[in-house]
């Protein structure tokens, strides 16, 4: 088994989002919509698992296990798209529709919108004429 160091990031994300404060927050942003993806699946495979279980022993089917090895299969895939531990190396295909290729598209879409004084630079700059109001009445 291979030991993986907080270091080990992906090259993408490297480039992306150099070293620091904003790096670390962005990484455990996405951790934790990963961890809501992940139990989420997880609350909904338990009671399926049972019920491809019971459906298999009833049916008449000789391979009573079609159902279940449908349902891990299925369970392999969205782990694989959750990537909740970034196990998929830099050398490995990433999904292009897996939880980490939304957030970088959404996140350079944030970008790209913040940039060009968009909606997302307009609602930083209300949020900080908010903030300045705040911080002048709380003076005074």
């Amino acid at each position: 088994m291979q030991a993986i160091g907080p270091a080990q990031a992906s090259a993408d994300e490297r480039t992306h989002n150099p070293p620091g404060r904003g790096r670390v927050l962005r990484r455990v942003a996405l951790f934790q919509v990963k961890l809501m993806a992940d139990g989420l699946r997880d609350v909904v495979l338990s009671p399926l698992s049972i019920a491809a279980a019971a459906l298999g022993l009833l049916s008449r089917r000789p391979d009573t296990e079609i159902y279940l090895d449908r349902l891990m299969r299925f369970g392999r895939e969205t782990d694989q798209w959750i990537n909740l531990f970034d196990h998929r190396s830099d050398a490995e295909k990433t999904p292009s529709h897996s939880l980490d290729s939304i957030a970088q598209q959404i996140e350079e879409a944030l970008r790209r919108d913040f940039q060009t004084g968009g909606l997302s630079a307009k609602s930083a700059k209300a949020l900080a004429e908010a903030a300045a109001r705040l911080r002048d009445k709380a003076r005074r």
